[in-house]
């Protein structure tokens, strides 16, 4: 009977806590979409605006058969873009046809400025909703911790989804209707990548890249904590 009632106790103790994780992780996830969300609205073409240096960057390393004439935000009716015009940078062989460099024949493709922001506002709600190792009303500087390890890792992994989202979707475009007009039955790695990124591709990544930012700061906490108890211990028998 007494094993029994341990074991109860166990349970309960289990459930609460990971009732109080539940909780807290939603009042942290209403939180920050309350307040990204409406940044994210106001301030999206600046963030855009920042990066634009960057995407062309990328573009001309995974596009290089096309010269980048201009890569801006634009408007498009009442929609904000983000914009790629460009032109051949040498011959073409495609298929059966030949295609020259010519300064009058350019191509543009674009894709909403918000479609750029999508990625990482979910991988910043994930990893802000996201329970600690700790329960939140317990080990309030462990949690802290872990939450600003966490933040430190989500940095770089922010910037990697960031650079593989808008400007290889861009390059995929260019390349989706080039090769639907010229050379259908041809694969292309950078269209197949803007179909996965459009089918929620990019929602799937930012989820991924916030959970490895999760546990990469648990793991880090978790060390860290080690060698804290580690160091006490020496330091209580040396005393």
């Amino acid at each position: 009977m007494t094993e029994l009632n341990v074991t109860r106790r166990g349970v309960v103790n289990t459930r609460r806590i990971a009732s109080i994780h539940a909780r807290w992780a939603l009042l942290r996830l209403l939180f920050a979409a309350a307040l990204l969300l409406p940044l994210s609205a106001h301030f999206g073409q600046q963030v855009i605006e920042i990066f634009l240096p960057a995407y062309t960057l990328i573009f001309e390393w995974v596009a290089d058969d096309f010269q980048l004439l201009r890569l801006a935000v634009d408007h498009e009716g009442a929609d904000l873009v983000l914009r790629a015009t460009v032109m051949w940078k040498h011959i073409m062989f495609l298929g059966p046809h030949v295609i020259y460099p010519d300064p009058r024949g350019t191509a543009n493709a674009s894709t909403l400025v918000a479609h750029a922001l999508q990625g990482p506002l979910t991988a910043i709600l994930v990893a802000i909703a996201w329970p600690t190792s700790q329960p939140a009303l317990h080990s309030s500087l462990l949690s802290w911790r872990e939450c600003a390890l966490r933040t430190l890792f989500m940095l770089p992994l922010l910037g990697l989804l960031i650079m593989l989202d808008m400007p290889l979707v861009l390059a995929g475009e260019l390349w989706h209707f080039t090769l639907d007009a010229l050379a259908p039955d041809t694969f292309c790695a950078l269209v197949s990548w803007k179909f996965f990124m459009q089918g929620g591709g990019r929602y799937a990544l930012a989820m991924a890249l916030a959970g490895l930012a999760v546990f990469l700061g648990r793991g880090a906490s978790e060390r860290l904590q080690l060698r804290e108890s580690s160091n006490r211990t020496g330091a209580e028998r040396l005393a």
